[in-house]
């Protein structure tokens, strides 16, 4: 049998599970990153002002999809008014109050208040799931040891 072959067949879950894992973990750190830098923004609420279309609404073989907006926030902060890119969602109503923190070191710097759970669960799911791929690869090697030590046996007779 090929050997490519028979290492793809025997090792399919690990070749995905691992990098996948790896992938997961790596999110879930980059993601603490972005708490840590925005955990100490103060929070307000701004009202959505306007909408940009990000992308058109389609079906597929999985469904439709609906459309996803940029939508913008406006704010006061010190009687001053703001607006700002709040992200990317399905369609919200114009005038909808939404929660937001921001830079106070650059009040136009705003972003979705988020916690830490997130990034925790990304990076534990991460460790899981590479944990299983290595798991796979272990079983994998002792079940290919044991049938080569019967395959020996079954040529050379117990001995």
């Amino acid at each position: 049998m090929n050997k490519l072959a028979a290492f793809l067949r025997d090792y399919s879950f690990a070749s995905f599970f691992i990098p996948f894992g790896i992938i997961m973990a790596v999110f879930g750190i980059l993601s603490f990153g972005s708490v840590q830098r925005t955990k100490n923004f103060p929070q307000t609420e701004g009202t959505v002002s306007r909408m940009e279309l990000f992308e058109e609404g389609y079906s597929d073989r999985n469904g439709y999809h609906e459309a996803t907006y940029i939508i913008y926030v406006k704010y006061i902060l010190d009687g001053k008014e703001y607006e700002g890119d709040y992200g990317i969602f399905p369609e919200m109503k114009i005038g909808e109050t939404v929660k937001l923190a921001y830079n106070p070191a650059d009040p136009t710097d705003i972003t979705q208040p988020h916690g830490i759970l997130l990034p925790i669960a990304l990076t534990a799911g991460g460790a899981a799931v590479l944990a299983g791929g290595i798991v796979s690869i272990i079983r994998t090697r002792n079940k290919r040891r044991a049938l080569k030590a019967q395959e020996e046996d079954w040529i050379y007779g117990e001995q």
